[in-house]
């Protein structure tokens, strides 16, 4: 990223330059302690060559790294959100940005900040529930994008009939291309409705999810059906039509799932620097920051019961 900028000194033009081209977009993130849901977000660059580092910050509640989201912040001194531009009398690192007190050395020799201006975060990436089924072949199930309702997708919903047992444990059978493969995957009851994709496995008229006793476990053990089992012989009371007791659960298991291949495109515009003096001003329309490529976050939630 080789940058150049123009700046008015008392009429004259000056020619800024300075160069973060395949430089690693680096990041550190703090939770704000006055407001749960906010986070921190630092971002840098560092020329080590040059001493110089180009940096922004934000707060936001969007989790940026944890979610597929566009992110748009208006960047200025007045909202503590703002672009800095630094030249610094000796090598710089990651501690300067990351710790809560920035180290006495190295000391700022030059320093622009932002007075206006945009930032924009597009993040995307991959969602995967782990269930085994690749996401073109749940993208639909039955005609729906959300069989169970529970506003998670099928494509990383890890129980897509929302009857409290995984799809990965309810005898899925996969074809060599990864489709499923409906004559081979269980379909206990016989109605021609994949367990998986049922919400009463052994057609019984009792909900898979009700079958589970809540005595028979503890936290999310209490809510899976697969532990309660009254004729060992056939096994649990879900997938056994001659047992029919209602529990009448309420609350679904915890649901996990992982947004991987992650990438953060970060765009800057119409950005208006500031010298700490004040007697010099650097406006840049366009400023492509770089991208970033982040690990992967497992994210986990308990749906809304419906």
């Amino acid at each position: 990223m080789l940058v150049g900028m123009v700046s008015c000194d008392d009429g004259d033009l000056i020619v800024t330059s300075f160069d973060f081209t395949d430089l690693p977009v680096r990041y550190c993130s703090t939770v704000d302690n006055n407001e749960t849901t906010a986070t921190n977000y630092i971002f840098y660059k560092i020329n080590p060559e040059t001493n110089e580092a180009l940096a922004f910050r934000f707060t936001t509640d969007i989790p940026v790294l944890e979610e597929i989201s566009e992110v748009d912040i208006d960047l200025g001194r007045s909202n503590s959100s703002f672009v800095s531009y630094r030249l610094f009398n000796d090598a710089v690192d990651s501690d300067y940005f990351c710790s809560d007190i920035p180290p006495a050395q190295p000391t700022v020799s030059e320093e622009y900040i932002s007075t206006e201006g945009n930032l924009r975060i597009v993040t995307q990436g991959d969602f995967n529930d782990n269930d085994g089924i690749a996401a073109e072949f749940e993208l639909l199930l039955n005609g729906s994008e959300d069989l169970d309702g529970d506003g998670i997708p099928n494509i990383y919903d890890f129980d897509d009939d929302g009857d409290n047992v995984p799809t990965d444990r309810e005898g899925v059978v996969l074809n060599d291309d990864g489709s499923i493969n409906v004559e081979l995957s269980l379909d206990t009851d016989g109605d021609g409705l994949l367990d998986f994709m049922d919400p009463d496995d052994d057609g019984d008229g009792v909900d898979t999810r009700d079958e589970a006793n809540p005595e028979n476990g503890e936290g999310e053990g209490a809510l899976n059906p697969r532990n309660t089992i009254t004729d060992i012989s056939i096994g649990p009371d879900y997938l056994n039509p001659n047992i029919a007791v209602n529990y009448n659960v309420e609350q679904y298991r915890t649901h996990t799932y992982v947004l991987e291949n992650i990438v953060l495109t970060i765009n800057l515009e119409n950005l208006v620097f500031i010298n700490d003096s004040g007697s010099e001003t650097i406006r840049q329309e366009s400023l492509f920051f770089g991208t970033l490529e982040a690990s992967n976050q497992t994210i986990t939630v308990i749906p809304e019961f419906n």
